[in-house]
């Protein structure tokens, strides 16, 4: 009589364990958001060479280290950020890393213009949001939004003056 209750015992507190687990894994903290780009938006299209500030093997340039701190922003944060004197040729270290131009789109479709270049080739006041943790945006004044992949280390610039 005594071990069977000692079993019944066991057994209450074998289910009282699972069923505390089972409602600690049920409430536990939800996975982040994934953000998905805007489906109403134009697919990103590769800047023109001219625009990407990426020097090639050949190319006079120096080498740049970035200089601000990991996970100063947040996915989905906004912020200012003016563009260098050389535009997108310029370092762009935000958040841990350097960013590499790859593509751009207009918010109303259509292609860069004139207007859109001069922005992008010069000292430009930007708002700039990580969008994903490898990927940044910045927007022009103008409506040109320039999509950017985050850079591992040091990277070449172009000798800009």
């Amino acid at each position: 009589m005594a071990q069977s209750r000692r079993l019944e015992a066991v057994r209450r507190l074998v289910l009282t364990f699972l069923s505390a687990a089972a409602i600690a894994v049920a409430c536990g903290p939800s996975p982040a958001p994934t953000i998905h780009p805007d489906p109403t938006e134009p697919p990103a299209v590769p800047l023109p060479a001219n625009l990407t500030g990426i020097p090639g093997p050949a190319d006079p340039s120096a080498e740049v280290a970035p200089h601000s701190q990991r996970g100063e922003m947040t996915v989905g944060a906004s912020g200012n950020f003016v563009l260098g004197h050389c535009g997108l040729a310029s370092p762009i270290d935000v958040d841990g890393s350097l960013w590499d131009p790859i593509g751009y789109r207009i918010s109303a479709g259509g292609e860069l213009t004139t207007q859109h270049e001069g922005e992008l080739i010069n000292a430009t006041p930007m708002v700039v949001v990580l969008s994903a943790p490898d990927t940044l945006e910045l927007r022009s004044p103008g409506g040109a939004l320039i999509v950017l992949q985050r850079h591992v280390g040091p990277r070449r610039y172009f000798l800009c003056d």
